[in-house]
């Protein structure tokens, strides 16, 4: 089974209403050589929607969900959840137009955007409390970015006031992790206390390391 998330001492951040996230749901999945992994079931539960009920447990306010591959499918998944919108990218697309796509989606005016992969099959609520906590202890106007072990992990906090030039700037300029990097003193490497924000679920040999941790990886439920 997966951690409880009740055990967790980090307190919620105050006013979900100023906090957005966008999950990145629109991947192809070729490398799963076959199911789409998103709608493969961790511990009986799909995995796009233990991404979302994370997300929306922090709490944050404004929801949205970036769609590629089975698109109908997935959302179907998510239809209980408050989500403020849905957006569809085509399949295959390069992850910052879908980034670019779920960011024109949010509000203006939020203190904080999760920018929030959907296949990390161990990323609890009580991380996510945490990175927005260490988000929140950065000078303003900055960049959040998880590490762990020397790897680069997601979720990514990015301030609320880069929404517009990030958007400005586009795709083409390699949209939000582009920006980022040319702005490089707004961003901070924030060092994860566990694996829980690198571990993702891409290929049968990662189900078969999440089984040797006592966690069900199953393939999706009949169409």
């Amino acid at each position: 089974m997966l951690p409880d998330e009740s055990r967790s001492i980090v307190p919620a951040p105050p006013d979900p209403a100023r906090l957005g996230a966008v999950l990145l749901a629109a991947g192809s999945a070729v490398r799963m050589g076959g199911p789409n992994k998103l709608l493969m079931r961790i511990d009986g539960e799909p995995l796009v929607r233990r991404s979302l009920r994370t997300l929306q447990r922090v709490p944050i306010g404004h929801l949205v969900v970036v769609l590629g591959r089975d698109a109908q499918r997935v959302r179907i998944e998510l239809d209980t959840f408050p989500v403020r919108a849905f957006c569809r990218v085509e399949v295959g697309c390069d992850q910052q137009v879908s980034v670019d796509a779920g960011l024109r989606a949010l509000p203006e005016g939020l203190d904080a955007i999760v920018l929030a992969l959907a296949d990390l099959p161990l990323l609890e609520t009580g991380d996510l409390r945490w990175l927005l906590a260490r988000w929140r202890e950065l000078p303003a106007g900055s960049a959040a970015i998880p590490f762990h072990g020397g790897a680069r992990g997601n979720p990514a906090v990015i301030a609320g006031a880069m929404r517009e030039p990030v958007l400005a700037a586009g795709p083409a300029a390699g949209g939000c992790r582009g920006w980022l990097a040319a702005h490089p003193q707004k961003v901070h490497r924030i060092e994860t206390p566990n694996d829980h924000f690198v571990v993702d679920l891409d290929t049968p040999e990662d189900a078969a390391r999440l089984a040797q941790r006592g966690i069900v990886v199953e393939p999706p439920a009949s169409a």
